[in-house]
């Protein structure tokens, strides 16, 4: 039967057919299913892996934020702590140094309120800083005067007082720079002027007195023309001081008392002129010279004793400069005479201290430097009312 079915299977035979399912029709549908599903599977596989990277920016986001604030809080925790660790500690010297000061726990309580006018963090700097304590006291007085009206208070004028004593700056060394009127010292002379014009109200006026409120001055009424002026008003006073330079300040009338005494406002806008240890001014007046001493006089071009007669090249409360075609030696003594308006000046010590050699229409000529060696402080004080008066006159033309 086998060998029947074989035989009807042949090809060529038509004898007989049996009927074959179609199985490769639904393999291929079950193929294709299964690659469908696949397919499908690793689609959400990918849009699955999308979702979650994401979420993984987010968090690590999120968490770069937290990360940054809680940095910024430690940084500033840390900033606030280290300040306060400063305050304290300068709090600590600002005891110390009250107490070397010897301040009175008052005094000490009201130097610390002071400082309550600008913004310090070091509050033991006002030990050291003129400038500090000046400004301070500038607005506490201020603040009383806006309170209390023109009148000062006694107790506080002597509270500022005694801490002034006490800090050490009652009195400004002549070679540091004064801060504020409140550092001119009582005996100090200069002119008065108006808001403007360069003609004075009064050629010489002298500080009086001067307290943390206000500073006076006087005027002789008998050599001063009377200048009727009201509180309010604004008026310069320029003035020299040794050893330092030309001030000039625009302050506000006070209080006028009796003739003679006006009390002005203090100020710390000071106009300063200065660059030399005296002012120096250029002038050209005689002037006649010896030579006192040298260290080698068979190389000296002037003998002992012999009278040189030249003109000064310029003048200050410190020394002057001449021109010479004969020249002395450094550190040579010479005995200088001379006349400036209203006053003469005979045998005054002077060392030559610089030497420059100049050119001049004859020729060759030298500029001996001089300084003034132990003049008399009246001496010397006239020399810086010249220098002062030439300089004044000088800059109305400026």
């Amino acid at each position: 039967m086998l060998f029947a079915v074989f035989l009807a299977s042949e090809p060529g035979s038509c004898s007989y057919s049996m009927p074959v399912p179609s199985i490769a029709n639904d393999r291929q549908d079950q193929f294709i299913s299964g690659m469908n599903m696949v397919f499908s599977g690793r689609e959400e596989n990918r849009l699955g892996w999308g979702r979650s990277a994401v979420q993984i920016s987010l968090i690590f986001g999120a968490g770069m934020i937290v990360a940054a604030i809680v940095g910024l809080m430690v940084y500033l925790f840390r900033s606030l702590r280290r300040r306060e660790e400063d305050r304290s500690q300068s709090d600590n010297l600002f005891l110390e140094e009250s107490l070397k000061c010897g301040l009175t726990e008052d005094e000490r309580d009201k130097l610390f309120g002071l400082l309550s006018h600008q913004k310090v963090m070091a509050t033991h700097t006002i030990f050291q800083s003129l400038s500090l304590f000046e400004q301070c006291v500038d607005a506490e007085v201020a603040s009383l005067l806006r309170a209390g009206g023109a009148e000062p208070d006694g107790h506080a004028e002597q509270v500022l007082s005694e801490l002034r004593r006490k800090l050490g700056f009652s009195h400004i060394p002549l070679e540091h720079p004064l801060v504020s009127t409140r550092n001119i010292t009582i005996g100090q002379t200069g002119s008065l002027f108006g808001k403007e014009g360069n003609r004075p109200l009064f050629n010489k006026v002298s500080v009086a007195d001067n307290n943390s409120f206000f500073f006076a001055i006087q005027y002789d009424v008998d050599k001063e023309e009377v200048y009727r002026m009201a509180p309010g008003n604004i008026v310069r006073f320029i003035f020299a001081r040794q050893h330092d330079g030309l001030y000039g300040v625009q302050v506000r009338v006070a209080n006028i008392k009796e003739a003679g005494s006006i009390d002005l406002l203090h100020t710390m806008d000071l106009r300063r002129n200065q660059l030399r240890q005296y002012v120096r001014i250029e002038t050209n007046l005689p002037l006649r010279l010896r030579l006192l001493s040298t260290k080698d006089p068979d190389k000296s071009e002037i003998q002992r004793g012999q009278l040189v007669t030249t003109r000064m090249s310029d003048v200050s409360g410190g020394g002057m400069s001449f021109l010479c075609e004969q020249s002395l030696r450094l550190n040579d003594l010479i005995s200088l005479n001379f006349d400036l308006p209203g006053v003469s000046f005979a045998g005054i010590t002077g060392k030559i201290v610089h030497l420059t050699l100049r050119e001049g229409k004859s020729g060759a000529l030298v500029k001996h430097h001089v300084q003034f060696v132990n003049i008399e402080p009246r001496k010397r004080e006239l020399i810086v009312k010249y220098v002062f008066e030439k300089e004044r006159q000088l800059s109305q033309w400026r």
